[in-house]
């Protein structure tokens, strides 16, 4: 949010302060990004390789859990996948606390260095773990050999999620729209080019290379490992030209509760009078966080409630390296010459997305603005919501099919040995571009979404909010998989049960979003009501 005179008045002598430091450790940055606004600011070439690294990382070891809990820990198909959906719960879940550190405390460059300290150890015990016979025998691995790694892990990831992508748009000024496209375009393709070789390279490690008497996990893990060792020393080497915001001091979330709950007292216990002479309700916890932040609260309140919805998309979404997986598994995977095995299969995902994010960013969305159609964010969000929800109910159709073709020999672990009659693989591939292109209009636009249309002040507040919508629908994948454990209510019926529910969540979401304003149109508004009292007098 761009501080203007008028508003500097209206902030405490807090953030007076703050905004002078800011100002004043940026003030040879800013200069060079004013003089050259279409030039792409150095930092951005520490942050864009630094995420393209710790999600080969993530992506190499997310790709492999469930395979991992059936066969080295030992675990039947539907305890494998309510244990992959609470790891991606808690990754998802730990973007509030660093959040926390990073307003509160530490600001975002420390937050991430720190953070990642702790998700490293966690992939160097994940690895070490997973020897054969150091703890236990492979196919018994005790459940917390696994559990304890990927806690760690996912703080880790999960703490610094929220900070990267907004500490990659604090390097441009807030005129930069279009820029700011660019950054967070680029920032997505790396996410989804360190995702495209891990998904070939860590199952490939895992099958082609055999270590300590077993299926060579420890390679597999390692490799993440030490590419992500790598990820943070890249990171650090661009301290001196990272664009600095100061840590706010307090956890705003927590002083957000504070201004909510003081507003409600003070509306609740107030005159007729004073009600009308404050306006809206919220406008009573002006005395407590002062007018700037009850705006920043109005509209952070705004933003969550329009995302809420696609918790429900998250849900359906992520069941691709679980439900996905385990569908792959039953079928044909001999492509020719070559063999993509079941952790290798969501790479069709990723070629997807690494096709469709710049065709929509560069073809599909200018095409429709020359034509008038103005494709706002919340639009290509329910597109998206959409296109996934069928990609889903394609593939519970498929699943009858694959259930009657399927006689394949399963060994001791569950995993599929020959699969002589089986339907092939390529039959998902139209699933695959479906949830890919509703992938490229949800995942980076509620990204930008989240950033843009909040204030200065709730930017990483309102990332970690975004990311928590992932953890809740991984929350309901495990609450509904543990309640239809033992029950009928399998294969492809339980498809279209996820396909009813996501198509209620997009109904709700398409609602919402006819009455959201988004804050350009606010300011302009704004901008144009105080021209015209200018003009009065």
């Amino acid at each position: 949010m761009e501080i203007g005179a008028a508003d500097e008045d209206q902030l405490t002598s807090r953030e007076k302060e703050l905004l002078r430091l800011e100002r004043e450790l940026n003030a040879k940055l800013d200069q060079q990004l004013l003089e050259n606004p279409n030039k792409i600011p150095k930092a951005v070439w520490y942050i864009i390789p630094n995420e393209f690294c710790e999600r080969f990382t993530f992506y190499g070891i997310k790709n492999l859990l469930q395979q991992y809990f059936k066969t080295a820990v030992g675990l039947n198909p539907v305890q494998a996948k309510v244990n992959s959906h609470a790891f991606n719960m808690m990754c998802y879940f730990f973007p509030l606390l660093g959040a926390a550190i990073s307003d509160s405390w530490l600001a975002k460059y420390h937050t991430i260095v720190y953070l990642s300290v702790v998700y490293l150890i966690g992939t160097i015990l994940l690895a070490v773990f997973s020897i054969n016979g150091l703890i236990s025998n492979y196919g018994a691995y005790p459940v917390w050999t696994a559990m304890l790694p990927l806690t760690l892990i996912a703080l880790g990831t999960g703490g610094i999620k929220p900070c990267v992508s907004s500490h990659g748009g604090d390097q441009y000024l807030p005129h930069q729209t279009k820029a700011l496209d660019w950054f967070f375009a680029m920032f997505y393709i790396s996410i989804n080019s360190g995702s495209l070789l891990s998904q070939y390279i860590t199952p490939m490690l895992k099958d082609k290379v055999s270590c300590f008497g077993s299926q060579c996990y420890f390679a597999s893990f390692a490799l993440p490992a030490a590419l992500f060792a790598i990820a943070l020393v890249i990171f650090v080497l661009g301290f001196k030209h990272y664009r600095v915001v100061p840590a706010i001091g307090e956890f705003l979330p927590w002083k957000a509760i504070k201004g909510t709950v003081y507003a409600i007292k003070k509306y609740s216990s107030a005159t007729p009078e004073e009600r009308q002479r404050r306006g809206n309700w919220l406008n009573f916890a002006e005395d407590l966080v002062g007018p700037l932040f009850v705006e920043e609260i109005r509209m952070f309140g705004q933003v969550f409630g329009m995302i809420l919805p696609i918790m429900f998309w998250w849900m359906i979404y992520d069941q691709q390296s679980t439900e996905w997986q385990e569908q792959y598994e039953m079928m044909n995977k001999n492509w020719g010459s070559l063999e993509i095995s079941t952790e290798q299969s969501s790479i069709f995902n990723t070629i997807f997305i690494l096709i469709f994010v710049p065709l929509c960013a560069k073809v599909l969305y200018p095409f429709l603005e020359r034509r008038g159609i103005r494709f706002y964010l919340l639009r290509r969000m329910a597109v998206g919501f959409f296109l996934v929800i069928i990609s889903f109910a394609l593939s519970g159709g498929l699943q009858y099919i694959v259930q009657s073709r399927f006689d394949g020999e399963r060994n001791a672990s569950g995993k599929v040995t020959s699969c002589p009659n089986c339907l092939h693989g390529a039959w998902q591939l139209p699933q695959w571009a479906l949830l890919s292109l509703g992938e490229t209009m949800v995942s980076p636009t509620g990204l930008q979404f989240t950033y843009t249309q909040v204030g200065r002040q709730m930017k990483s507040t309102s990332s970690s909010f975004w990311l928590l919508t992932v953890s809740l629908g991984n929350l309901v994948v495990t609450a509904i998989e543990e309640g239809l454990a033992g029950t009928s209510i399998q294969g492809p019926p339980k498809y279209f049960l996820y396909c009813g529910i996501g198509l209620v969540a997009n109904i709700v979401f398409c609602f919402l979003a006819t009455k959201y304003t988004y804050k350009e149109d606010k300011d302009a508004k704004l901008q144009e009501a105080a021209q015209e009292k200018k003009g009065m007098h």
